[in-house]
């Protein structure tokens, strides 16, 4: 059985005695604690956390209507239930007055016993309810934050594999790359021992190899790059406009972070090449350098 703790203020002994005679009379499973004046029932109250207040109008150093007041302005006791009992203050106007200041219910000495017992009953059952909510929503609150967490893992995994998969995509670039300027480097060295003839299809081999061999491995580092940055390309042409397909490409190396030198490995240009290409990106971002700019695409 759950226990209960209710609060009764009052400066009558003669009242306190009766009230806690009729309380331990029809429920002894109860727990009372007494305050005999607003000021220490306020106290009594962050104090303990009683689950229900019966409060006394007239009172000396706080009277029972500022108790309420400053009870539900304050965090830790504004949520608990209070009944005004009072013999003092039967008009309707003041009955408002207690309700404005936040008593749940009203009830005038001399009470029947029934009757108040009845209503401390239904406070209590309305205590039971917001219990039982509260379990419920640490409940709820715990498995949304577990499903939260695995979601998080889940996602983090994915990402941790797509950055993977773009850095050895990369990696693969720049090798492949490599390998190509080596063979573009070969074939500039038996230039000079061949035909017209064929230095034509050395020609028409070196340009091949420049705009076509490896038009699948940007394909798949586009791929890539786009789940690990998922939007960067929609975000930057937003920003930026115009911008051709070589500058978008500079600005995702860039975006990773990627030195003059690599990308210069990737793109089979030169570092000077490269650095004139970022000054004119640069100045169409309107950027007033080069960490500007790249600090820009690292926040994209």
């Amino acid at each position: 059985m759950n226990e209960y703790l209710i609060l009764i203020v009052d400066d009558d002994p003669k009242q306190l005695k009766i009230l806690t005679g009729n309380l331990i009379q029809y429920n002894p499973g109860y727990r009372l604690i007494i305050a005999t004046n607003g000021k220490s029932a306020l106290e009594i109250a962050i104090k303990n956390k009683p689950d229900l207040i019966l409060m006394d109008w007239e009172m000396p150093l706080m009277n029972g209507l500022e108790a309420i007041r400053q009870l539900k302005a304050t965090e830790e006791t504004c949520s608990i239930p209070v009944i005004m009992v009072t013999g003092t203050h039967s008009e309707t106007e003041k009955l408002k007055e207690a309700m404005d200041a936040g008593a749940i219910d009203f009830v005038n000495k001399p009470y029947n016993a029934v009757e108040l017992i009845s209503r401390i009953r239904t406070q209590i059952r309305h205590v039971e309810v917001f219990r039982k909510l509260i379990v419920q929503q640490e409940i709820i609150n715990k498995h949304e934050k577990e499903l939260a967490a695995n979601e998080k893992k889940l996602l983090e995994n994915e990402l941790d594999h797509n950055q993977k998969q773009l850095t050895m995509q990369t990696v693969n670039m720049v090798k492949n790359n490599e390998f190509l300027q080596s063979i573009l480097s070969d074939i500039q060295r038996i230039y000079p021992f061949t035909s017209s003839e064929g230095r034509s299809v050395l020609n028409s081999l070196e340009s091949r190899i420049n705009d076509k061999s490896n038009d699948h491995v940007w394909k798949e580092f586009e791929f890539c790059f786009e789940k690990v940055y998922h939007d960067f390309y929609k975000n930057l042409n937003q920003k930026l406009v115009d911008l051709s397909v070589r500058e978008q490409r500079l600005c995702a190396f860039l975006k990773m972070n990627m030195s003059t030198k690599e990308i210069a490995a990737i793109t089979f240009q030169t570092i000077n090449s490269i650095d004139v290409a970022k000054h004119r990106l640069r100045r169409k971002s309107e950027f007033d350098n080069d960490e500007d700019f790249t600090k820009f695409l690292l926040n994209l």
